[in-house]
């Protein structure tokens, strides 16, 4: 029974289009939310929840996308096959978990920004609907790619110091990482004005 359990949630995690499954009954279910909860809630009810999702994005990001990957790149038990087939799990879950707060934190921002009595600056803005955008380029567009080469090295038809000998590989993985830096910014950026905003 488990290892039918791990067979099945082992291809769920390496199908390219597994994020997509997951963001659209989560954008359903945030649409029932907008509807039903928030947009029933007073304004600083939804600023407070939109800070909540920011920080948690924010601590998400940095834990996921920054240490864990240092930590796992240092470790000297695991060859480089394991080490990428290790980041390959990790970053399938941690799409996920990225997209659906994305979703949550830009319909939260929606209600937020159309409130009367909110007076929202260009900066944070940009601030909150940049991760967003980052995260829908780096999963629908980077990461289909990365994952069927990574594939390759599931099925032992490559290894990975071959896809780290590919230039274009190598530069997409660059890139990657380099907009999580972005990322990160941005949100840190949105979680100092929104509770610069909420302390008034």
């Amino acid at each position: 029974m488990s290892d039918q359990y791990c067979a099945k949630l082992d291809k769920f995690l390496l199908d390219p289009l597994s994020t997509l499954k997951v963001a659209v009954p989560g954008g359903a279910i945030s649409a029932a939310l907008h509807t039903q909860f928030w947009t029933k809630k007073s304004t600083r009810c939804v600023a407070v929840g939109l800070f909540a999702m920011t920080v948690g994005r924010l601590v998400l990001n940095v834990h996921m996308g920054i240490i864990e990957t240092q930590i796992l790149r240092a470790l000297p038990c695991v060859d480089n096959n394991q080490k990428l087939q290790l980041a390959d799990y990790r970053r399938s879950w941690f799409n996920k978990l990225d997209v659906l707060t994305s979703i949550v934190s830009l319909d939260l921002f929606y209600i937020f920004y159309n409130r009367s009595t909110t007076n929202v600056s260009h900066c944070l803005t940009v601030a909150v609907a940049a991760p967003v955008a980052i995260t829908a380029l780096q999963v629908f567009c980077f990461y289909p790619n990365y994952q069927r080469q990574v594939a390759d090295v599931h099925a032992k038809k490559t290894s990975a110091d071959d896809l780290f000998s590919d230039k274009s590989f190598v530069t997409r993985h660059r890139i990657f990482h380099g907009l999580d830096f972005v990322k990160v910014s941005c949100l840190a950026v949105a979680g100092l004005r929104l509770g610069c905003m909420l302390s008034k």
